[in-house]
């Protein structure tokens, strides 16, 4: 684990880092939190774009899920279950994001029952203490509302709360996970959406989230981002080029943009590749990232809300 993430640091990271330094750290508009859907437990990436943000809010269909005690941990089968966790890892260390199909194996039961303690794991390794966390579910005005601690480790939970911080940090940080559909039940329950907008105003990231924002069905989510983000950085993946082409927003362009790869061959944007051929309007990237890695260029596009 230390080799591997001694690679992960000094190559991508460090070049997501000093993307961040150059491009977004004069972007900041007083935001209230980053918002990041789709996100699976990728709090790498969240924490690496935006460091200084004092409150993340993740969401996904995957599970909260529970830290085991430490007494269910059997010696003689620890092999096998850190060789689990190195397989679950595999795939944001290698290919900077999670894969649905292998987190819907390894997150319902064969390595944890859901995200938290790879949620924890990534913090810890990312040299954050955690302070504690919390189970807790939405009220019907979208409030946190905490909820007992779980003896059982049999009830599923809507979200959890984890407070977290740097060493040389006094005031810990927030961060929210939701196991949440973020398709048509996100208009249907409005409970999610009514927690986000009390929060304010969001830097939003999206990433690798197989194209969902270009469909019908998540048209309300797709809204919500577009009206209640004063940033949103993401990928080809996300909100559709042709949303953030008003008055709005100024946008700007990094990398190279190529075909998405099957099964989302049809999802090309063609007044995305226009706007790339545009070299002028193109600024350099710097790492591999999403669907591509490592094996096509990558792009990226980052839109701020214009002052009205």
């Amino acid at each position: 684990m230390d080799a591997s993430w001694a690679r992960l640091e000094k190559g991508q990271l460090a070049s997501v880092r000093a993307f961040q330094k150059r491009e977004l750290s004069a972007a900041r508009q007083n935001n209230s939190f980053v918002f990041y859907p789709f996100s699976g437990p990728d709090v790498l990436y969240a924490t690496s774009f935006f460091p200084d943000s004092k409150l993340y809010v993740l969401a996904g269909l995957e599970p909260v899920g529970h830290m085991r005690a430490p007494a269910t941990y059997r010696k003689e089968k620890l092999d096998g279950e850190l060789s689990g966790w190195n397989q679950a890892l595999a795939s944001i260390l290698g290919r900077s994001f999670f894969v649905t199909s292998e987190m819907d194996r390894q997150f319902h039961g064969r390595v944890a029952d859901g995200l938290l303690p790879m949620i924890l794991l990534l913090l810890t390794r990312s040299g954050y203490d955690i302070d504690g966390f919390r189970y807790g579910h939405l009220s019907t005005v979208g409030e946190f509302v905490m909820e007992p601690p779980d003896a059982t480790g049999k009830q599923k939970h809507m979200g959890v709360e984890i407070r977290f911080r740097r060493p040389s940090e006094t005031v810990s940080r927030q961060m929210f996970y939701f196991s949440t559909d973020l398709g048509p039940a996100f208009q249907r329950d409005p409970d999610f959406s009514r927690f986000l907008t009390r929060l304010g105003k969001a830097e939003t990231l999206v990433k690798s989230c197989s194209f969902l924002l270009h469909w019908g069905t998540c048209n309300a989510i797709r809204s919500h981002i577009l009206k209640t983000s004063s940033l949103i950085l993401e990928d080809d993946t996300g909100v559709p080029f042709r949303y953030l082409q008003s008055s709005d927003w100024r946008v700007e362009l990094f990398g190279e943009y190529s075909a998405p790869d099957r099964p989302f061959k049809k999802q090309y944007q063609h007044d995305l590749a226009a706007a790339f051929a545009e070299k002028t309007n193109v600024k350099t990237l710097g790492f591999s990232l999403g669907y591509g890695y490592n094996r096509r260029p990558s792009s990226m596009i980052l839109a701020r809300r214009a002052a009205s």
